[in-house]
């Protein structure tokens, strides 16, 4: 998986730095130079690929045995120092000695026990010989070299930067599509209705890379679409074209508001599909129809099957890459796209690649671009794909030299596919970059990938370490890594969050054909479709996913370094698994009823990366202790985990710990400050945790905490409040729950939330003991963020206002949530916020009315009105309001006199379970609003809910949805509206 010019780099820095094994440095560096040209011919040369091969694996067992020795040397915490101090004393001075001498002979190892010294000095001394086999067996290659300091500025210097604000500039611009746009749309939503269901499937088909998802999304999203349709589902396709996966992957792409999806029999998935999307109106998109072979018209009957559970009209947009797939599921009508134009080419790849550039530099590079444009032939990914490339080329000569490799391999053909230039744009990553995108290969095709996660997981394979740069932390350089394999279009389909910033993405087809294709020898797939009876010698019927053409052989566990199983519901995990003891990753798939052993797990001590979430297990073994290499350990979503053993608290190098979701965990390890490489600590929802071990506070290198458990007052022995000021790296979110248990406000004091600036988003929960030593307001109080707060979520608050004196301060905040303040009469002004985008209130029992004071508009006095109020809010929401009964604007006479701009950029308003509301304020006549949804109002016989005047929000672009209300009175001429009565 890892480049090898970055894997050789930086383990030639980590012994130098720590001033070991002189003699394997100087092999290596030996080694580096002939690595960039080795790495290109690897592909089409089999040697170089076996010669570069045996080079990794030599590597990677260098790296791990500095982990033993790092491991060997980390001192005993003080306590267990004085635990044994009274043992060492029986420990005879002749053995000391002998200690301290070997200690001096090698003083590289520093190792305290000599078992250990000898054990590594066999291996450091078959490690030496390994790689001078190595060394010498490079010159039949006759590689070409590079020079130091051309690896220095290729391998260190070469990421870039890219934002998000660019990539979303160049992906949102379409070029060449508005006719096929126009004619599928005509399709969807026809001029004239249908009888039955008419053209129920419709196909776009192209070949990789031609645009298919890119179509199917515009109109996916296209405004009449989204008004025709009751129902629009975005499906995926399957790694396996079984009728059982394929209904409950569209089971599970229908939005639904909770529940978890347990259904195995085939019959009831499509009951439940039945019940989903009966009698409605929907448009299911299925992108990338599965490579179905000759004759196989099942999945068309599966399709048909669907279309008749809805309504006439429904639709089933596919995309495939011939037309012999479309037709085999079952499509009526096909639009086939071709190629751009080159002047459409051209306007796409001058957007990207010329992004931020001056008009002089742009004509001086206009002719090259456009010879690069026509080696593209049309192909919408591929140009996209080279115009990122050549976005980070900074000189002519640069944008030359990539026209020449391009001429040299690729040549004059016609027939250069997209694959073939994804592949020349890979070869053109620094060898960080290479590292990053290959290990995407431990996920299957189609998968939403976390992009923090995604770092994190980099970091544990240490390709964000000392060869890039030793200025930043990893986590920054990750995000750069992440942006710039963006603009080079290897992600895509971005899903960002409340500020903006991109948190999924996943990678085209034809990217994750690459990524496969560049890793076939060292990663691989295996989906377990049933289950596999331990111990008995059965089968299991299981799929590989590998690169087209590839051989079964070139995946094999047990000399493969990353594996993923994909893990069906009732499948058991293969004991096979226990055969890839060479592994650095185990990443597992799994659905929530999906069982695992463990004990399978204790022979993979090579680990760096193990996932195990979503599986069923109720604890680890005592020896997971000594996967002493494990640096991310995700245990997420296991509903059956009740605890931890406390060798957890062995693994020195562990720097991402992910127990989230456990809902059975009520402790920690008590002796988790021992592990002082920890960065993320992720324990959010895991809401049965009692407290959180003292020790924590120990953790001087923790950036991630993102929940604080409050203890019972009495409790010494665990994490106060107070304690957080030991931990000055916190950043991102954080949720303190059971405040409620704060009997002492100097302990939020020692917190000094107010000063931790890097702390952007942050939940108070009040649920705690019933018999509060403080008033909620008074905690409130004392719990005053940092002004740079972007979020805040109050929760269970308990008193009549939520109006902190420091609540006006958050000059940056732009998401408030209010959730379940139960005696909270009224509303702080919340319109004076200048920031807030995003604002929800619910589950607010005692409130009966939403009036000015809500505005941040004066009633009284000399003061002048606010000029505007909530001058950025765009969505607005109120739910589960049960005794609200009126919402109160401005006087018109008020907004006159102050000439009161209120809520000028509100596009989204919804209205949910507000039973008593009985009208909507006149402010709204006069506000941008797109999407407006009111449901669940049951207003009294002689009370009904005035909506005469939506016929007046002429400025509506979106939707109105009314649903289950059952006394509206005065609808009007709304055209657009969808009434649910």
């Amino acid at each position: 998986m890892a480049d090898a010019l970055a894997l050789v780099s930086r383990l030639i820095d980590q012994l130098q730095e720590k001033h070991r094994f002189p003699e394997l440095a100087r092999i290596l560096r030996d080694i580096e130079p002939v690595l960039e040209d080795a790495e290109k011919r690897r592909v089409k040369e089999e040697p170089v690929r076996v010669w570069l091969d045996k080079l990794k694996d030599a590597s990677c067992d260098i790296e791990d045995v500095l982990d033993e020795c790092c491991s060997a040397a980390v001192p005993e915490s003080e306590d267990t120092q004085k635990e044994e101090e009274e043992e060492s004393r029986g420990i005879s001075k002749a053995f000391s000695f002998v200690k301290v001498c070997f200690s001096q002979l090698t003083s590289c190892f520093c190792c305290t026990d000599i078992v250990d010294w000898v054990r590594i000095a066999k291996r450091i001394k078959c490690l030496r010989e390994r790689l001078s086999e190595i060394a010498t067996e490079r010159h039949r290659f006759k590689f070409n070299s590079v020079k130091n300091r051309e690896i220095e500025q290729s391998g260190r210097l070469g990421i870039g930067t890219a934002t998000y604000k660019l990539i979303e500039e160049v992906e949102s611009a379409i070029y060449g599509r508005d006719e096929d746009t126009k004619i599928l749309i005509s399709k969807l939503v026809p001029e004239r209705s249908e009888g039955c269901w008419g053209n129920g499937v419709i196909s776009i088909v192209g070949v990789g890379g031609m645009g298919k998802t890119t179509l199917a999304r515009l109109a996916y999203n296209d405004q009449s679409v989204r008004t025709h349709f009751d129902l629009r589902i975005w499906g995926c396709d399957s790694v396996s074209p079984d009728e059982p996966r394929v209904a409950r992957e569209i089971l599970e792409a229908i939005p639904r508001k909770s529940g978890t999806l347990n259904f195995v029999e085939r019959e009831a998935l499509f009951e439940s599909i039945r019940a989903s999307i009966g009698g409605k109106k929907f448009l299911l998109v299925l992108d990338n129809a599965w490579d179905l072979r000759d004759g196989d018209f099942s999945k068309g009957y599966v399709l048909w099957k669907l279309l008749r559970f809805g309504a006439a009209g429904s639709r089933i947009l596919l995309t495939a890459r011939t037309s012999n797939i479309a037709k085999m599921m079952g499509a009526t009508s096909v639009i086939d796209l071709s190629s751009l134009s080159q002047e459409d080419a051209w306007l796409m790849f001058r957007q990207r690649a010329f992004f931020g550039r001056d008009a002089s530099e742009c004509k001086q590079l206009e002719r090259i671009g456009k010879k690069i444009v026509k080696k593209c032939y049309g192909l919408p990914l591929a140009i996209k794909t080279l115009a990122g490339l050549m976005h980070f080329k900074n000189t002519r000569g640069q944008w030359e030299s990539v026209l020449r490799e391009m001429v040299w391999e690729l040549g004059h053909a016609n027939n250069i596919s997209t694959f073939d230039l994804l592949l020349f744009s890979y070869h053109d990553l620094p060898p960080v970059l290479r590292c990053c995108f290959s290990y995407c290969a431990i996920f299957p095709k189609g998968h939403v990938i976390e992009r923090d996660n995604l770092i994190k997981m980099w970091m544990s394979q240490g390709y964000l370490g000392f060869n890039v740069d030793r200025n930043k932390e990893k986590e920054i350089l990750g995000q750069e890594c992440f942006m710039n394999l963006a603009m080079r279009s290897f992600f895509q389909d971005f899903e960002t969050d409340y500020k903006g910033s991109i948190v999924k993405c996943k990678m085209h087809e034809e990217v994750h054909r690459l990524v496969q294709y560049v890793t076939r020898y060292d990663c691989f797939i295996t989906v377990i479709d049933c289950v596999e009876e331990s111990g008995s010698g059965g089968t299991c019927d299981s799929s590989f996913v590998l690169a087209p053409g590839a051989d079964l052989g070139e995946a094999n566990i047990e000399v493969a370094r990353h594996s993923t199983f994909v893990l069906a519901p009732g499948a058991a995990f293969p004991n096979s698994a226990c055969n890839g003891k060479g592994l650095r990753t185990l990443f597992t798939l799994s659905s929530m009823n999906t069982a695992i052993n463990p004990d399978i797990l204790l022979h993979l001590t090579c680990l760096r990366t193990l996932n195990l979430s979503r599986c069923w297990f109720k604890e680890l073994p005592e020896e997971v202790g000594k996967f002493i290499h494990l640096r991310y350990l995700n245990l997420s979503s296991n509903e059956e985990l009740e605890r931890l053993p406390e060798t957890l608290c062995d693994l020195s190098n562990l720097q991402t710990l992910l127990i989230n979701d456990c809902m059975r965990i009520r402790k920690l390890p008590e002796r988790m400050g021992k592990l002082l490489n920890l960065r993320h600590l992720h324990i959010d929802c895991s809401f049965n945790l009692e407290s959180l071990p003292k020790g924590i506070a120990k953790l001087t290198s923790l950036q991630t905490l993102d929940m604080l458990v409050l203890p019972p007052y009495d409790n010494e022995e665990a994490f106060k409040l107070g304690d957080l000021k030991n931990l000055n790296k916190l950043e991102g979110y954080l949720h303190i729950c059971r405040c409620g248990n704060l009997e002492d406000v100097n302990e939020a004091e020692k917190a000094e939330l107010v000063n931790r600036g890097n702390l952007v988003d942050l939940t108070l929960d009040f649920d705690g003991s019933e018999e509060r030593g403080l008033e909620d307001k008074v905690i409130l109080e004392a719990l005053q963020p940092h002004p740079n707060l972007e979020s805040l979520e109050i929760r269970k608050y308990r008193g009549r206002t939520v109006s902190p004196d420091w609540m006006m301060s958050l000059t940056n905040l732009r998401r408030l949530i209010l959730h379940s303040c139960l005696d909270c009469e009224s509303l702080p002004p919340l319109g004076k916020l200048v920031s807030l985008e995003s604002l929800e209130i619910c589950h607010m029992k005692s409130m009966k009315k939403v009036g000015c004071e809500f505005l941040g508009i004066e009633t009284g006095g000399a003061e002048k009105c606010c000029l505007v109020s909530f001058p950025k809010l765009r969505e607005l929401r109120f739910s589960s309001l049960f005794k609200w009964n009126a919402w109160v604007g401005a006087s018109k006479s008020k907004k006159e006199d102050s000439s009161t701009r209120i809520m000028p950029c509100l596009m989204s308003l919804e209205i949910d379970s507000c039973f008593c509301v009985k009208a909507l304020p006149h402010f709204l006549k006069e506000i941008p609003l797109q999407n407006l949804t009111i449901s669940k109002s049951r207003c009294d016989k002689n009370e009904a809910l005035q909506l005469g005047d939506l016929k007046k929000l002429n400025k509506l672009e979106g939707y109105i949805q009314i649903c289950k209300c059952g006394n509206i009175e005065n609808v009007g001429e709304a055209e657009k509206a969808e009434l649910y009565v």
